[in-house]
């Protein structure tokens, strides 16, 4: 209980950015001048700015094609993050982007993840960088998760939301599109990246795993059900909102910080870790950051709770739990 509660209490906290910023020179809540970040992952507009001439990168907006078309990133093409995962199912079936691409078998459909890349003109040896909303969001980070996921060893995502991020800093926006010859991209894809529910179930006792429940505290304690028959979370998961990794202008915390916020909530990097929330959205930003931080075996529980809490035959634990 003591632990859980620990990383209650610093999830809670506001952090101070060590960057510095120009904020008589930006629109409100906008960050300026932001020195490179410590994320390998995770890069600023300037550093954006000075690559947009390498031949070798391939600049992408995560957001909607509406969004895209009103002004964007020179150069940048778009791949809204709806368009790399499956449209919803029960019992949201309002909301975009809710599962992996999957074949009938149910197992993860990387063929058509090539030929969805090919067809932007994305090819491996791309250095790929993507922008849009904040980290933690289908319209932002799942692109980096997806590109992870399939093997992708250059992909990096713009601090922040991208766009305010790019005007706020001066830069000049375009509503020209961009549109790239198609490619053949070729995947690599992690094995045993995505995990099922069967999964999560077979490994409910197993020492050397540890379910990391990145959702908003009242979903995690049963009090917040969402659209789902049941509140809670999986009997044993330790808790540590995304949120908790973004500062108030959306863009990251330091590396440092994270570190901390981890190893208080029992998040260790000689365990396997099992990322979830509600679709599997959330889990991006956390998954980028342990990424950078050297954790060397994580995966993410992709239909996450929207499966989990809407089944009969999974346990569920409400409330505040220890581990």
């Amino acid at each position: 209980m003591k632990l859980v509660q620990t990383a209650f209490l610093l999830a809670s906290l506001t952090f101070t950015p060590s960057l510095v910023y120009a904020e008589s020179l930006a629109p409100a809540g906008i960050s300026v001048n932001q020195p490179a970040t410590a994320w390998a992952s995770v890069i600023t507009v300037q550093q954006l700015k000075s690559s947009l001439t390498d031949p070798h990168v391939v600049v992408i907006d995560a957001r909607k094609a509406d969004d895209y078309a009103k002004g964007h990133i020179p150069g940048a093409i778009n791949l809204p993050g709806s368009k790399l995962r499956t449209p919803s199912a029960k019992p949201a079936e309002s909301r975009d982007a809710q599962s992996i691409f999957l074949k009938p078998d149910g197992t993860p459909d990387i063929a058509k993840y090539e030929k969805t890349l090919s067809a932007a003109g994305v090819t491996r040896d791309h250095r790929v960088i993507i922008y849009g909303n904040h980290a933690g969001t289908a319209d932002g980070s799942i692109a980096a998760m997806i590109f992870h996921f399939l093997g992708h060893e250059k992909v990096q995502f713009i601090d922040g939301i991208g766009l305010d991020q790019w005007t706020a800093a001066g830069f000049d926006v375009t509503s020209e599109p961009t549109l790239r010859p198609t490619a053949t991209y070729t995947a690599k894809p992690i094995e045993k990246f995505v995990w099922s529910t069967d999964d999560v179930l077979a490994n409910l006792d197993n020492k050397d795993v540890i379910f990391y429940d990145t959702r908003s505290q009242k979903e995690y304690t049963g009090e917040d059900k969402r659209d789902n028959a049941r509140g809670g979370h999986i009997p044993g998961a330790v808790w540590l909102d995304y949120a908790a990794f973004l500062n108030k202008d959306k863009t990251t915390v330091a590396l440092p910080e994270i570190k901390a916020k981890l190893a208080a909530a029992g998040i260790t990097p000689e365990k396997k870790i099992v990322l979830y929330c509600q679709t599997a959205t959330r889990v991006s930003l956390p998954l980028l950051a342990l990424k950078d931080l050297g954790y060397k075996d994580v995966v993410i529980y992709d239909v996450s709770w929207q499966d989990y809490g809407n089944r009969a035959d999974t346990p569920v634990v409400e409330g505040a739990s220890p581990r």
